[in-house]
């Protein structure tokens, strides 16, 4: 394809990126080359890669079962980038994705239509040349199999929920397609060429047309905002320039306060103003169908008479006027509509499926497309019916159920060959994307501000993907009491159970959530912000018209009476930017429920230390007791129900699946009622036992050596037996027993249970996990003791923990284009890579080179930066095609941060903060006259990080007791983490409102490393001009949990040679969250703050001292210095502060 590099513009990199600023930092420009030139080179690997698979695939020795060992075998290239807070690494990662991302746009485009002609077999995949496959076969051949060629659109049956799938109607012939080469204005540089008839160029202008069409929508949008928020600001600087009482600082400050409110009311009018319109032409279709019913219906009745009276069959009537009745009355092209159905904003929707005009039909299309439309993924990416985009989004019913959910993942692999999408996507997905995830919704929104302030930040369509919890605006819902908000508000499992069975409710009524009683309407328990699919559309269409973030999708809502949970769900096709949670991203499940397709986007996970943890959270699962029995009751009903009616291979199946739920249960109860042995834990009644064993293990012990689970999950997967059982047990079925039985005893409190998941699919998860690897995880057998057996609080678990997570983030490396793993504190690059891709050969090995190659050349340079050619690089990059590493220093010149270690206290005490000693009075009181010393020399804010949330309780009960807490109060007053995270926000406005007080005597906040306030939190300027760390946050080395993994890495370190062997991985542990907590304090290159590791061990043992970052090792000259005493610091503290920065 070397002839078609003139039509694509050339590959972005960091010089031609536009940058909002115009000094921006050295390390900003080589982060941003980083990834530029990595992402070139695997674009240019995959377009290579899909030409020689299109000249090759005849010319293959045979070798089938090799080629698809290399399709399974494809995977992103890995990009690690270390950058430390405060180096502006949000900005860069935001330009240079949004470069990639504007340069794909037109080279998917261009590669499609300047494709090669395929051959028949090489209708695999296309990699990221923007080809599956053709669609359909060559012109003029036979459509012998009509049937066959069908299937070429049976993708959009995985649109609609199981069980409700409708039959689709075949293609129409390519002769009545009209091709969209009259729309030359949408397709930028795309030119008529005499293969203008091509599928390819078929496909790409009507993707092109349809794009151009949400723009052009969105732009209208857009101006009639910017004209009402001009018209408002305006006024409001007229008025305020006869007050003048203000300074022009504090002008500016006003003016874009009030721009930014403005602008927040003036969108909320205007998608009220839409979805008010949207309402109501929904509910003028819906009096058209209505009347269209009933004459149905009267025509019907009429029919029948003549017939019984006069014999004949009445069909001498013109079928003309037949013709013109249904096209009238008919809201869709078949004359059948289903009630969930709605149809399309466009006035002439009643009678464009009639039509015979196809160009003209078209042209009416382009004009008014509906909401629904314009944001439906098979037109946006091409792969749709082209013939009428407005089919296309009712093709693809709208499902409010999470379970039932748009699932374009399980497309057959075969099905989804057979259709072509501009940029490789998954057909329906829509346009190609740049997912961002992270791990609080904070760092979600920091990344949005960032966008907004790029070139791209009025035009880049973003959505922001969050739990009910954040998005629901139905206050019933949230809150048990509307008039205790604070106190009463629900968690996500209730918001989530409430939601759908208001949904439910209301569909099993009629007339949008209203009953007849007695001739009255009588509204139901619907949720009134869902009214209709129209409304949602709207507005997913609003929120895309400026880059929003989870506040203002859930403002928009509220202030539309509009669902923004479904909203967000419903842009997903539309939107080029999803940002979104680390969950919802690394579950396929969770992504199915969705709808989100990550296929060929760029993939960016930001603190990315936090995905081993979070993937082994998502891998692991329980099943307990009360769950075995309810899925057992299930199984029992069902197949007395069914039994006659079953083929013996069911009932052979079945029967296998109760014999290991009542081996189960069996066990699960046994074990709970035995008597303590060594062997699963001790004799105290108020301590959970617990063992851990092997799955093998564990079948063992149940006695089910001989069942081939595999061959079981097959039959569920295939059987759908979960989803069969849902409905023939509930959950509450022990409580309505107890309520016949009036002088029973309360029942015990029972595990939740949700009523819309089958404990069937509970135990199909706990199966599949049983049938994988010792190496994999371990099952951890709990039994209540006595104690809280009796009160019921606690069930017998067989809970499964992930030990080996490598192979977990393989769903998003075989599916992206390329996947960014990006934070603060990622060194070693070979521990993450032992953790994510420890099944990678060529990872690891790049992982393990470039780690010899820092810590040769970037971290073991002295520690004197007088000497200008002992300095160490800004930077150092090393690009495999596998893996490319990245780390650099901080921004921020040596003499802005102060590194002390201090081993001793202010009374010659070794300040020692292990696990066996720190909980002494002694060392307890030596900390608090540590911190009261240092209150005295630190100005504003001041930052204490202790090891954990207990430790943090000895030390305040101690202090309080002593009357310590209250003189350090005096000096600064004191505030505190709090344990919930809907309170950090007002924590830290209170603990901001304490530093900048006229009073100048700042504030002491104590935090957890770790905790909430340890990651993501900005402590800029005077909100940390000091941070004390106290001790060494070392994870429980007790926990078997923790044991197993270290031994798992000992013995695949010893094995490869490569890696990191147990010790290595616990130490990292430790350090990485004190680099976390330290880096708060820098957040920009004029900052500054003293940095206090109070603990002997910082500089007694250089392993601790190596693992801090090298900014911190070199900040003012900074050395390790074993006899850090109390004074030596103190006085270092005292000249840094007095230093003049101004």
């Amino acid at each position: 394809m070397n002839n078609d590099e003139t039509t694509v513009a050339p590959f972005p990199t960091a010089a031609t990126v536009p940058f909002p600023f115009d000094s921006p930092y050295e390390v900003q420009l080589e982060l941003m080359d980083a990834i530029l030139v990595s992402l070139r080179q695997c674009r240019t690997n995959a377009r290579d890669s899909n030409e020689n698979k299109i000249d090759g695939t005849n010319n293959s020795s045979g070798s089938g079962r090799n080629e698809k060992t290399r399709r399974r075998r494809r995977r992103a290239p890995i990009i690690m980038l270390e950058s430390p807070t405060g180096t502006g690494k949000s900005m860069s990662l935001a330009c240079a994705s949004m470069a990639w991302l504007r340069h794909c746009e037109q080279a998917d485009v261009d590669d499609l239509i300047n494709a090669k002609s395929l051959t028949k077999d090489a209708t695999n995949d296309a990699g990221d040349a923007g080809i599956t496959s053709p669609q359909g076969n060559k012109e003029g051949t036979s459509a012998k199999p009509l049937a066959e060629k069908r299937k070429v659109y049976d993708w959009i049956e995985t649109w609609q929920p199981p069980g409700e799938q409708t039959k689709l109607p075949p293609p129409l012939p390519a002769s009545k397609s009209t091709p969209s080469s009259s729309s030359t204005s949408c397709t930028n540089n795309v030119q008529p060429t005499a293969t203008s008839t091509t599928p390819q160029v078929k496909i790409a202008n009507f993707a092109l047309q349809n794009r151009q069409a949400l723009n052009t929508e969105l732009q209208s949008i857009r101006s009639r905002l910017d004209r009402l928020l001009n018209i408002a600001l305006t006024a409001a600087t007229a008025s305020s320039n006869n007050n003048h009482t203000s300074t022009n600082t504090r002008n500016e400050q006003m003016a874009r306060n009030l721009q930014k409110e403005q602008e927040r009311t003036l969108r909320e009018n205007l998608v009220r103003s839409g979805v008010s319109s949207a309402i109501a032409k929904h509910r003028k279709r819906k009096r058209n169908r209505n009347v269209h019913s009933v004459s149905s219906s009267l025509k019907q009745r009429k029919k029948s008479y003549c017939d019984s009276v006069y014999g004949v069959n009445i069909q001498t009537r013109s079928n003309e006027d037949e013709f013109l009745v249904d096209e009238y009355h008919s809201d869709g092209g078949d004359g059948k509509r289903h009630a969930d159905d709605l149809s399309t904003d466009s006035d002439d929707d009643d009678d464009r499926m009639g039509l015979n005009n196809h160009i003209d039909k078209q042209s009416k299309q382009q004009q008014s497309l509906s909401a629904r439309a314009l944001l439906e993924g098979s037109n946006l990416d091409g792969s749709g019916y082209q013939h009428d985009a407005e089919k296309n989004a009712m093709m693809r019913k709208w499902d409010k159920d999470d379970k039932n959910s748009n699932d374009i993942s399980k497309m057959n692999s075969t099905d989804i060959n057979k259709v072509i999408s501009v940029g490789g996507v998954t057909p329906g997905a829509g346009v190609r994307k740049i997912i961002y995830a992270a791990r609080t919704h904070s760092q979600l929104s920091q990344f949005i501000g960032e966008l907004r302030r790029t070139k791209w930040g009025k035009d880049v369509k973003v959505v922001a993907l969050g739990s009910r919890s954040l998005l629901c605006c139905n206050d019933g819902v949230m809150y048990q009491s509307k008039t205790n908000k604070k106190n009463s508000r629900r968690c996500e499992a209730d918001i989530t159970e409430l939601c759908l069975d208001m949904q439910k409710k209301k569909s099993n009524n009629s007339n949008n959530g209203e009953t007849k009683n007695n001739g009255q309407k009588t509204k139901t328990n619907g949720c009134p912000y869902l009214v209709s699919r129209d409304a949602i559309s709207t507005l997913a269409m609003h929120s895309m018209v400026r880059p929003s973030d989870i506040e203002d999708m859930a403002s928009l809502g509220k202030a539309s009476h509009a669902c923004s949970y479904y909203a967000s769900r419903e842009a997903l096709a539309a939107a080029e930017v999803v940002v979104l949670p680390y969950n919802t991203l690394l579950s396929p499940q969770a992504r199915q429920s969705v709808g989100l397709s990550i296929a060929n986007a760029l993939v960016v996970i930001d603190e990315a230390h936090n995905i081993p943890e979070t993937l082994r959270a998502l891998s692991s699962c329980k099943l307990s007791m009360q769950v075995a029995e309810a899925a057992l009751a299930q199984l029992l009903a069902y197949t007395r129900k069914y039994s006659e009616r079953l083929a013996g291979r069911n009932l052979f199946y079945l029967g296998q699946i109760r014999k290991i739920l009542m081996a189960m249960i069996k066990f699960l109860k046994r074990g709970s009622s035995q008597d303590d042995d060594g062997r699963l834990g001790t004799n105290n009644n108020s301590v959970q036992r617990k063992e851990m064993i092997a799955a093998v293990d564990l079948m063992f012990s149940l006695k089910l050596d001989n069942i081939n689970l595999f061959s079981i999950l097959r039959y569920l997967k295939k059987s759908r037996l979960s989803q069969k059982l849902l409905g023939f047990v509930n959950h509450t079925a022990a409580a309505t027993t107890t309520d016949n039985v009036p002088n029973e005893p309360a029942p015990q409190r029972l595990e939740f249970m949700s009523k819309h998941v089958s404990s069937m699919s509970i135990f199909e998860t706990f199966l599949e996990k049983l049938s994988g690897t010792s190496r994999e995880g371990k099952i951890i057998i709990e039994w209540p003791s006595e104690e809280t057996s009796t009160t019921g609080n606690i069930s017998p678990t067989l809970r499964f923990v992930q030990i080996h997570s490598a192979s977990q983030l393989d769903n998003v490396v075989e599916e992206a284009h390329a996947v960014i793993l990006a934070g603060g504190t990622l060194r070693p690059f070979s521990h993450v890579s032992a953790e994510l891709f420890g099944d990678d050969v060529d990872v690891m090995r790049a992982a393990s080179e470039a780690e010899g190659q820092l810590t040769r050349k970037f971290d073991m340079l002295p520690s004197s930066t007088s000497n200008k050619l002992l300095r160490p690089p800004s930077s150092m990059t090393q690009i495999t095609p596998s893996l490319t590493t990245f780390t650099c220093g901080h921004v921020i010149p040596p003499n802005n941060v102060l590194t002390s270690c201090l081993s001793f206290g202010p009374t010659s005490i070794k300040l020692d903060f292990r696990h066996s000693s720190r909980s002494s009075n002694q060392m307890i009181d030596e900390l608090g006259r540590t911190i009261m010393n240092m209150c005295n020399v630190v100005p504003s804010g001041f930052v204490v990080f202790l090891p954990s949330y207990k430790y943090e309780s000895q030390v305040f009960q101690r202090w309080r007791s002593t009357g310590m807490l209250s003189q350090i109060d005096r000096l600064k007053p004191i505030h505190r983490e709090p344990k919930n995270s809907r309170d950090v926000e007002d924590a830290l406005a209170r603990y901001s409102s304490e530093v900048s007080s006229p009073s100048k005597k700042g504030a002491l906040l104590f935090s957890v490393m770790g905790g909430k306030m340890s990651e993501g939190i900005n402590f800029a300027n005077e909100m940390a001009r000091c941070v004390l760390v106290a001790g060494l946050p070392f994870p429980d080395i007790t926990d078997p949990v923790l044991k197993e993994k270290m031994e798992s890495l000992d013995k695949d370190f010893r094995q490869r040679g490569t890696g990191i062997n147990g010790q290595d991985y616990y130490q990292n542990l430790c350090m990485r969250t004190v680099n976390q907590s330290v880096g708060r304090a820098i957040r920009h290159s004029n900052d500054y703050a003293a940095i206090v590791l109070c603990d002997y061990r910082y500089s007694s043992e250089m392993r601790i001292w190596n693992a801090l970052p090298q900014w911190l090792r070199r900040g003012s000259g900074a050395t390790r210095c074993e006899d850090a005493s109390f004074g030596k610091v103190m006085k270092n503290v005292r000249s840094f502060f007095a230093q003049d920065r101004k």
